[in-house]
């Protein structure tokens, strides 16, 4: 399997009378073929205030055209309240190089 990123965006639970989007991409692949995972992180911000996360998706999971992700974790706590999100990748992949040898090579 070639190296690759996917797109993430959903809204987290709503706290404190309001709910953060949370939008991005993966970083690069993991593993190889069906066991691979990818690292996430990111900044959400409303109203004046905003939230780190970060994390690691699921592993794959097969879908009629590819495969995605699951993707779930906890907003960091800022201003006395956090946000659960629990989602997956989108299905589409971007596929990503690596440099080896110093050579761009695709993987």
């Amino acid at each position: 399997m070639k190296t690759h990123i996917h797109k993430y965006r959903f809204d987290c639970e709503t706290e404190n009378h309001h709910k953060h989007r949370l939008m991005g991409y993966t970083d690069n692949m993991i593993g190889i073929n069906a066991i691979h995972f990818h690292y996430f992180f990111g900044v959400s911000s409303y109203d004046g205030h905003s939230h780190y996360y970060s994390g690691i998706t699921g592993l794959p999971i097969k879908t009629e055209n590819g495969h995605v992700h699951k993707i779930e974790g906890t907003l960091e706590s800022t201003c006395l309240h956090e946000h659960k999100f629990a989602s997956h990748t989108f299905e589409d992949v971007a596929y990503t190089f690596k440099k080896s040898s110093n050579k761009l090579c695709a993987q």
